[in-house]
Formats: C-alpha cells, structure tokens, sequence
C-alpha cells in the first residue's frame, strides 16, 4: 500500500556538503540515491532515521544556507560506496527536490529562527531534540508548503490532501460565535488561533484512518467521499488566554457536535464526554 507522507513525517534534519563539487545531490539522475555520512556516524546515527521518516537536507549552495531535497529511507541496509571520508550511506528516494535555480533559502523560512550550530555537518539530528526549535509542527507545515512546487510527481497525493487541508481551513469558519451588544462576527480568531496545527491534527488523522467525528462517530469521508472534518480546541482561547496549542489539545468532529459544543448549556460548555452521554 502506497504511504501517504504529511508534513508531520519530517522527523529529521542533515546538513550535507561536498567541498569539491560546491553542492551535494542536486544532478541526480534517479529518484533514489545513496545519503552518505561521516565514517564516524556510519554505526549508529546512520540507522536512526526509519524507514518513510522524512529527511530534511539542508546545504549551502554558491555559500547561501538552503533548503534542498525532502527524502526518506527506503531500507535498513548500510550502503559501502567505497568512499574516503563519507564512506558509508543509505538508500533514499526523494519526496521533493529543488534545483540549482530554486533552492529554498533558509532565511526565506520560518526555520531562521532556528540555531543549527550544534548540529554536526554529516549527521542525521532529530528536528525534535533542537533545542531552539520552537513550535515545531508550525516549521514542519512551512517548510512542506515551501517544496510545494517540488515533490516528486509519484507524492501527488499526499500533495493534494494537504493542499485540500489547507484550502478547507482558509475558506471555511466552523467556529462561529456571536459577540452580544454589537453584532459581530468572530472565530476564535480574534486571538490569532494559528491554523496550522489545525491542518497537522487532521493529516494524522486521514494518515491513521480516524478522520470521523469524535463525539458521535460520523464520518464524512465514507458519507459524501469528502475529505472533510471540523476542528474543536478543547479549551476555548478566551478562557486560557495565549498558549502553545497542542495537537493533544485538538478534537475532530462534524459540524452539528462542533455547533453543539460552542453552544452553553445551564450557561456552561460542554465537553466532548458530555456531549457524548447527552447524545446517548
């Protein structure tokens, strides 16, 4: 079964080189290719990325730090290229690559923020264990939008759910509520909910199979073959203020529970269990 790649698949980060030819791996000739580390690495860090983990390549090309290839493994095997300093490697296929003429400037991405010094030239770092990395979903689903116009045409898929995602957050509202006194609409957003990790909840839901309604178990991709669900914060942002959001923090459900949940009862909100047992 063909895997569906979302941007929360980008797991890892390796900052690659090649001093003589001034770029690596940008004149391929095949969408697989051998990822070469430092001898040093070639025991142990060599296997830490899994396979269908995704790889994020960072490089300078004509001395700009860049943004190159998307890639992942696609086997357990250590590769002996018979090379002197980066000797051994692992097979990958590529999700998405630029060229010479496109690279992606980091400074160009949210990922400036980012302190990359303690990560060693060769080595294959957990985008996790930075320890300047911030909200790292939000950095996931930005650098995923900026190879939009590079991946491999056999990743059309996972292209288009995530566009369709995307498009869903941007052109719809599920949280509408009514401000009494003046009236005026507002989402939650009158606090900059951050839609991002809104579109992350729902890729690992279509990539887990559990993109259904949360309360009442509708799902509107077996109804209507749509890829289409609600998003719910759990805590309201106007009772917790500003916060990092969590995808922990997130249920999915159709669009009556979703209604019902922003709707008080005995001038209180329900939460998902107790939508459930009023359901029942």
């Amino acid at each position: 079964m063909k895997i569906l790649y979302t941007p929360s698949d980008i797991l890892w980060i390796k900052n690659v080189t090649n001093k003589e030819g001034g770029q690596a791996y940008m004149n391929l000739s095949s969408n697989n290719f051998i990822l070469h580390f430092p001898n040093k690495h070639s025991t142990k860090n060599i296997f830490k990325p899994d396979v269908d983990d995704i790889i994020l390549i960072r490089q300078k090309i004509n001395g700009i730090p860049a943004f190159t290839h998307l890639v992942t493994p696609i086997d357990n095997e250590r590769v002996d290229d018979n090379r002197t300093l980066f000797r051994f490697g692992r097979r990958v296929k590529v999700i998405a690559k630029t060229d010479l003429t496109n690279f992606i400037p980091v400074s160009s991405t949210l990922w400036k923020r980012v302190k990359f010094s303690g990560i060693s030239w060769g080595d294959a770092c957990e985008i996790e264990n930075i320890s300047s990395i911030g909200n790292s979903d939000e950095l996931k689903l930005d650098i995923w939008l900026r190879f939009s116009k590079h991946f491999d045409p056999s990743e059309e898929e996972s292209v288009n759910i995530t566009t369709t995602l995307i498009n869903e957050i941007y052109d719809t509202n599920p949280e509408l509520t009514v401000v009494e006194g003046k009236l005026k609409l507002v989402l939650h957003y009158a606090k900059e909910r951050n839609n991002k990790i809104v579109i992350l909840k729902k890729q690992q839901a279509i990539k887990n199979k559990s993109l259904y309604c949360e309360v009442c178990g509708f799902s509107f991709q077996k109804t209507y073959d749509a890829i289409f669900i609600e998003c719910h914060h759990l805590t309201p942002i106007g009772i917790s203020g500003e916060r990092e959001t969590k995808l922990n923090d997130l249920a999915l459900v159709c669009s009556n529970c979703h209604r019902m949940l922003h709707k008080k009862f005995d001038d209180k909100y329900l939460l998902i269990e107790q939508l459930k047992k009023r359901l029942k």
